[in-house]
């Protein structure tokens, strides 16, 4: 037979499964045979030993980025983990995973601390906090309520980032230290700690408005033609996502001022009780009026801050696996490396290979690691190593 040619005619996805290996590490020793006759000089050097993650301890960056990855994007908490790394043949215990896990979160905290920094210096901002729970906590029973706090940029940011900080409570004065040196808008929802943060303006969210008549709207009729109102604005919005904030600013001059002011007529003519669902709604959405109306002012800013609620859900999603903290210092480093892997899933990146990168060079700079040696691995700096997908 003789070839004359060939032709696809198919493809085969195939996996290689994980394995893991010891790399023996020498130093090598040389003698000077010139310098072995002076007396002033040395005869003996010795080859100085590579930099490693931590100190007499087998982890190494490609080991250490795998366990953050399963545990924060793939939410296997870490005795779960242990059964794999069993199975590979490292009988590793979960305490050391936890110990891994906070002393890399010490190592890369440099870099946590500039994009916290950076966003501060950004015009708008979007704030959320949620309940996590940490069992040792000097002076606080296990039950007690600390809080993880979320600021990130808006959809419209070019520069994506999303920043993670644990604060034992939710009180004004967590929200000033997160805050602090901050002049722009921040958008979020009507606690009142955000008012005593001293930033240019502060903005409402109309999904907060929405969701209590929504669930009005189950039990009382009349909830109905308010968000019918509310649906129309989400509505409208929809259509301006391509539009600069100029232009998405003049839109909602022109078409959304005008509905909202049909909304609040509505609440006015609404007869309801103040502690029925609806009434609830009412109350806080009035309470909310001033600050929604200042939606029309900034383009820049959606009008609702469910993009920062999604990063939120991240952090449930985890909780429900690995449930709570043990200490402050482990809780402090699910704020890390949730910063780290959730902005850069913001900007498209690969959060295992970017980890991975961070892993392996950031500690090659050593302990005074400067913020200019750590702009290029911002997230929003790295094009490198983008997500790819296979169809």
């Amino acid at each position: 037979m003789k070839k004359i040619g060939k032709k696809l005619v198919g493809d085969k996805l195939h996996f290689q499964p994980a394995k893991l290996w010891v790399e023996k590490i020498y130093s090598t020793t040389y003698k000077c045979e010139r310098c072995s006759h002076d007396e002033v000089q040395a005869a003996f050097y010795q080859t100085p030993k590579p930099q490693g993650l931590f100190a007499h301890s087998l982890a190494s960056p490609s080991v250490l980025e795998n366990i953050v990855y399963q545990k924060y994007v793939l939410g296997t908490p870490l005795y779960r983990q242990l059964k794999d790394w069993h199975r590979l043949g490292w009988q590793v215990t979960e305490s050391t995973l936890a110990d891994w896990i906070i002393r890399g979160a010490a190592l890369l905290r440099p870099l946590y601390q500039v994009i916290h920094d950076k966003l501060l210096q950004c015009p708008f901002l979007q704030g959320d906090e949620t309940v996590i729970q940490v069992l040792h906590e000097p002076g606080k029973k296990p039950t007690s309520e600390p809080r993880m706090w979320i600021i990130r940029t808006p959809q419209t940011s070019h520069s994506a980032g999303i920043f993670y900080a644990y604060k034992p409570d939710r009180s004004k004065k967590s929200g000033q230290e997160l805050y602090a040196v901050f002049k722009g808008v921040l958008q979020c929802d009507g606690y009142a700690v955000y008012n005593s943060i001293d930033c240019q303006d502060r903005v409402g969210c109309l999904a907060h408005v929405r969701r209590k008549f929504y669930e009005a709207a189950k039990y009382d009729k009349q909830a109905q033609k308010p968000l019918k109102i509310l649906n129309q604005i989400f509505n409208l919005e929809k259509g301006w996502k391509i539009l600069s904030g100029s232009e998405r600013q003049l839109k909602r001059l022109d078409e959304l001022s005008p509905l909202l002011d049909i909304f609040w007529n509505c609440l006015n003519s609404l007869a309801t009780l103040p502690k029925s669902l609806l009434g609830k709604a009412i109350v806080y959405a009035r309470g909310q009026k001033e600050s929604i109306n200042k939606l029309v002012k900034y383009g820049e800013l959606d009008i609702s801050n469910n993009t920062c609620e999604q990063a939120v859900k991240s952090l449930v999603i985890d909780r429900k696996n690995f449930l709570f903290s043990t200490s402050v210092a482990g809780a402090k480093a699910n704020a890390i490396w949730l910063t780290l892997i959730e902005s850069a899933k913001a900007n498209g990146l690969d959060p295992e290979q970017y980890l991975g990168e961070l892993l392996n060079e950031i500690p090659q700079f050593g302990p005074f690691v400067s913020a200019n040696q750590l702009e290029d691995y911002l997230p929003w700096n790295r094009h490198n190593n983008k997500i790819v997908q296979i169809s």
